[in-house]
């Protein structure tokens, strides 16, 4: 049995109301890209890299921020 907090059983489009759709949209996005690398993380990984390197200055870079001590 499902609970309120269990994930949808494959294949179902019904949105739950304790579903948020862009959650879902971004969990579905997710999924798209790791079917493409057939769920190899480090693939990925180093599409995602190469992605953002090809966007150059478009990219914030911050430095890192410092830790106040208490």
């Amino acid at each position: 049995m499902n609970s309120p907090t269990s994930a949808p059983r494959k294949g179902s489009e019904t949105v739950k109301p304790w579903e948020d759709p862009i959650v879902r949209e971004v969990r579905d996005a997710r999924h798209r890209l790791a079917a493409r690398f057939d769920n190899d993380l480090e693939r990925v990984a180093d599409d995602l890299m190469l992605r953002q390197a090809g966007h150059g200055s478009r990219l914030v870079n911050h430095p890192p921020l410092r830790r106040k001590a208490i």
